[in-house]
């Protein structure tokens, strides 16, 4: 799963990324928890032949997903993950998989790996070229009975593989290159135009990191929380990647 990540790259450097021609300026955030705010980005309805990335724009979403249908939030749970292999006919999931695909800039995440001793470590997962990633995300507006309006939206996940099913069996998915297009374009691509991203190849594309234990509470929110630690030799900092058996 994914529980926590952190965006702390620019707007600037998200809008030259992403090809987005304005994105407002927001703080650097290290320590991202559901239920908070989160940058997301969404196609537009540009028709133009000229217009390849004209409609695409940011938004700030809860995260963690109210499916539209919801009448009564109380006891709805917090849905920030959503699986890839299910999310197209889940009931949660399955409007916002069909017309409000979205990315979910990161500038990594963070996982816990537990050891046979019961202790879990945390890892800071990174991309191992500095840059943004985009995971692949849903959106939805849920409409209150009240009139009031709550965007939310979820990060799609995988099996992990690799190294990085050492530390935890699933991971976020990664959006590179053309795949960005497609997923954004729900006009075009339905969910199962777009089930090939799902099983790309990204080796050597993450790096993970052991941190300290202070990212264990969402109140700390400082770049502390990206300290590296020593660890044991085999849990030393590694490459890993996304690829699948």
């Amino acid at each position: 799963m994914c529980g926590r990540f952190t965006l702390t790259h620019s707007s600037i450097e998200l809008a030259r990324l992403f090809e987005i021609e304005h994105l407002d300026d927001f703080p650097p955030r290290y320590n991202i928890a559901p239920g908070q705010p989160i940058q997301i980005i969404i196609g537009g309805s540009d028709d133009r032949p000229d217009a390849h990335c004209a409609g695409r724009h940011g938004m700030l979403v809860r995260w963690g997903l109210i499916p539209g249908w919801c009448k009564d939030l109380s006891g709805l749970p917090l849905l920030f993950n959503a699986r890839c292999e299910t999310a197209a006919t889940r009931n949660s999931f399955k409007a916002a998989m069909h017309y409000r695909r979205c990315l979910v800039p990161a500038s990594g995440f963070y996982e816990w790996h537990k050891g046979s001793d019961g202790q879990s470590t945390p890892y800071f997962i990174k991309p191992a070229d500095g840059k943004p990633v985009a995971f692949a995300g849903v959106m939805e507006s849920w409409l209150g009975a009240d009139g009031s309006e709550i965007d939310t939206g979820a990060i799609l996940t995988r099996p992990a593989s690799g190294d990085l099913r050492k530390i935890h069996p699933r991971a976020p998915v990664p959006l590179r290159g053309d795949d960005v297009d497609r997923w954004l374009n729900c006009r075009e691509f339905r969910p199962s135009d777009v089930e090939d991203v799902f099983q790309r190849p990204d080796s050597g594309m993450f790096e993970c990191v052991p941190v300290s234990d202070l990212v264990n509470s969402v109140a700390n929110m400082s770049p502390e929380v990206q300290r590296p630690v020593a660890r044991p030799q085999k849990s030393q900092t590694h490459q890993t990647s996304f690829d699948f058996d």
